[in-house]
């Protein structure tokens, strides 16, 4: 027996970036889903997943109004605590970091940074996926969406 899909991933949106008027590049024409953006492919909703987090370390500020550079500022941010665990979900992208919560050493612009927050991120909003290490995206995609928000293997820019 086949398991449904998450939404995250039937929408190519594993982010599960909300509907807010923004128009994403790579997004589908038809948008059947009211809350969610629908994305065209998963490489659009992993470059989106990116975009947004370098946004938040570039020109948005922590509750303190330093700079969003710990797990716990992103999650924070990325996931509001009228609609989540947020200290759960912090922790757990921190453990995949092999960082603490609250380490401000997250620097957005280092690709296995991004590789790790962005894995992280698809795999707490939509479960355990289907490949090792409960991925439900190869590290080739992975690496095409980055590359789609300028975040390249070995290319330090910021």
């Amino acid at each position: 027996m086949t398991r449904k899909q998450p939404r995250g991933i039937r929408n190519y949106n594993p982010g599960n970036i909300e509907r807010n008027g923004t128009r994403w590049q790579g997004m589908a024409v038809a948008q059947a889903d009211s809350r969610f953006i629908v994305f065209s492919h998963p490489v659009w909703g992993i470059r989106a997943i990116a975009r947004t987090l370098l946004t938040y370390q570039d020109a948005r500020r922590a509750r303190d109004g330093s700079r969003i550079d710990s797990v716990r500022e992103i999650i924070e941010r990325w996931a509001p605590a009228h609609e989540n665990n947020t200290d759960a979900y912090a922790k757990q992208v921190a453990k995949a970091l092999g960082i603490g919560p609250d380490d401000e050493t997250v620097d957005v612009y280092d690709f296995a940074t991004m590789r790790a927050l962005v894995q992280a991120i698809v795999r707490h909003e939509n479960g355990t996926g289907p490949l090792p290490g409960g991925n439900w995206y190869g590290d080739a995609l992975i690496a095409e969406g980055l590359a789609l928000a300028g975040i390249l293997e070995g290319v330090r820019h910021g």
